[in-house]
């Protein structure tokens, strides 16, 4: 296994190991301090304990079956596509560790209380749904995948553009020389028939000047005999 490739693995294993402990403990913490439904305001932020038997804003709530197989399909897509890219860029492996983190600390309250334990609410935007520290690494997760997505799309057109240009180089030019080629050998070959026509007409023109001659001397000796 080259070197490169197994800090990225140590490397997500701990960001996992990290992020999934930091979502465990504190929904434990506040779980365990405040009866849901009560909390403590923080400034911008309200520390709230909500049992959230649904997804975000409470859909598919008490469908927690298909929640929980709904979490191992994404756990699975995200498994197979880190493992199936060749180039494990860092960026790469920062989300993957992110996404499955995130995935995982909310499956692991869905298998064992059948709710999520959420406690985080924006003070000033309290329509929005309480949240917790699995919900924060997965929204990252997702916005740097967009990231990564949009970066590899732009390598992609960007090789498939140097290609389509070296090969225009390689193939046309060429096909260029050859035409230029062709076209030089077909004014050869028209100035030499050009060349020709002009011989064989002065060969023409001398014939008949040596036959007028042969004709005019003949006629002087008969008048002289």
């Amino acid at each position: 296994m080259k070197k490169s490739l197994l800090n990225k693995i140590i490397v997500l294993s701990v960001l996992i190991v990290v992020v999934l402990t930091l979502d465990l403990v504190t929904k434990y913490v506040f779980d365990g301090m405040y009866e849901e439904g009560t909390g403590v305001s923080l400034g911008i932020f309200n520390l709230i304990v909500v049992h959230n038997h649904g997804a975000a804003w409470g859909i598919f709530s008490g469908n927690q079956v298909g929640l929980v197989i709904l979490s191992l399909v994404f756990l699975a897509i995200f498994v197979w596509f880190y493992v199936k890219n060749k180039k494990k860029s860092w960026l790469l492996t920062v989300t993957f560790a992110f996404l499955c983190a995130g995935c995982l600390g909310n499956l692991y309250d869905r298998l064992v209380f059948g709710y999520v334990r959420d406690f985080i609410q924006f003070a000033f935007w309290q329509s929005f749904p309480v949240f917790n520290f699995a919900d924060v690494f997965l929204t990252v997760g997702v916005v740097m995948f967009i990231i990564y997505l949009l970066i590899y799309a732009f390598k992609k057109e960007k090789k498939s553009l140097l290609a389509d240009t070296v090969g225009k180089i390689v193939i046309e030019e060429p096909e260029i020389d050859a035409k230029g080629d062709k076209a030089k050998i077909d004014l050869k070959n028209a100035e030499n028939s050009q060349n020709t026509e002009e011989n064989n007409k002065s060969m023409l023109e001398n014939n008949e000047f040596k036959i007028r001659n042969g004709t005019e001397e003949n006629k002087t000796d008969d008048k002289n005999e």
